[in-house]
């Protein structure tokens, strides 16, 4: 009985010792595996590309002053009849011009030198971007024609971003593998794998303001490689 009873106690003492060492091995590999993920640099990409607007928005606004209802009326239909005639006359499709609701504002006061004003605005909206900006500089041809705008803005869009996007990201990531690399040859390391990135946002300002129809596009993405 007493032989059963050290026997057991054997057997038990080496069983924890086993898994003690298994513990001990298992927690000195983790660690050693952490130790390597902690070796890492954080690094950013920058792609830049000038693109053409495949998009042009053109506002035109005007106002008309009168104290007569009829001839305020009067009035706007003429103005809107001129620009729509201007713009086709420019080669504009009717499809690409929108006339918005007009807004008119009575004025109460005695001293008033006229009753009613209102504003209207007419827009365009093409892909004819050429064409709008060359024709937005030729708008003094309305004021000849009695139209006084009050507001004369044109802006320009690039919508297909997903056509350069594959581009500028691939670039944005060699630059960055490329700054990754000149850190690890200086800290006498090589570069590894990615481990976590950061696409970045696609920002689109104007090239300079002479040539708003030409759009800088900038990626900065954010790359962190492990060091071996």
């Amino acid at each position: 009985m007493e032989t059963t009873k050290n026997n057991k106690l054997i057997f038990i003492s080496t069983a924890v010792i086993i898994f003690s060492v298994l513990l001990s091995a298992a927690i000195f590999l983790s660690a050693q595996d952490f130790s390597k993920q902690g070796s890492y640099v954080e690094v950013k990409g920058l792609s830049e590309k000038i693109v053409k607007a495949d998009i042009a928005i053109w506002s035109l606004s005007f106002e008309v002053k009168s104290n007569n209802i009829d001839t305020l009326y009067g009035d706007i239909e003429k103005n809107i009849t001129t620009i729509k005639s201007f713009l086709t006359e420019k080669g504009f499709e009717a499809s690409e011009i929108n006339i918005a609701p007009v807004n008119i504002y009575q004025d109460t006061y005695k001293a008033a030198a006229f009753r009613y004003n209102a504003t209207n605005q007419v827009s365009v909206y093409t892909k004819k971007v050429d064409l709008a900006k060359a024709t937005s500089n030729e708008t003094l041809l309305l004021v000849k024609n009695g139209v006084v705008l009050n507001q004369n803005y044109i802006s320009f869009e690039f919508s297909d971003i997903n056509s350069i996007k594959p581009e500028m990201l691939a670039d944005a990531i060699k630059n960055a593998k490329d700054t990754a690399s000149q850190f690890a040859l200086n800290s006498g390391s090589l570069v590894g794998s990615v481990t976590r990135g950061n696409q970045g946002v696609f920002d689109i300002t104007d090239k300079d303001p002479g040539s708003p129809e030409y759009k800088k596009i900038r990626l900065v993405s954010t790359l962190r490689f492990l060091l071996k």
